[in-house]
């Protein structure tokens, strides 16, 4: 019956130092991951909120405040040309292709849920929002 108390009382000790610890990590720490001709660019969501910000309106009517996605490439020194493709990645593993002249505007958005904040990509054109990326985490560029 001690042992057994005992490996509980451990477990939720071990259990609160994780929840802690979670709950410790700094937004600001948080990014993006850009990965450019096999390299790997970690862009901060300090560093994102740096860029001048731009309030814009989808075509279905709702605003927004966010940042272009080609200046965030161009404070990267990241050449955006007509063939450039992009593929964005989610947390929860969507992932969404575009090329550049398929989609000429596209924002990335600071949204809050009950877990943090998260970036959106917001495509201000597509009407329904069915190619939004919610949740992203990672953007290849080829």
């Amino acid at each position: 019956m001690k042992k057994t108390i005992l490996i509980l009382i451990v477990l939720i000790i071990i259990l609160l130092a994780l929840i802690i610890y979670q709950k410790s990590k700094v937004t600001d720490e948080e990014g993006i991951k850009i990965i450019y001709k096999d390299r790997e660019i970690f862009l901060s969501y300090a560093r994102i909120r740096s860029i001048k910000q731009i309030s814009f309106t989808t075509e279905r009517g709702d605003k927004f405040s966010g940042f272009d996605f080609t200046d965030v490439l161009q404070i990267l020194k990241i050449p955006t040309d007509i063939r450039t493709e992009y593929i964005f990645h989610s947390k929860d593993g969507g992932t969404l292709n575009l090329t550049k002249k398929e989609n000429e505007t596209c924002y990335l958005v600071f949204q809050e849920d009950a877990t943090g904040q998260f970036i959106r990509l917001v495509i201000p054109t597509d009407e329904f929002s069915q190619r939004w990326i919610k949740y992203l985490v990672a953007i290849e560029i080829e």
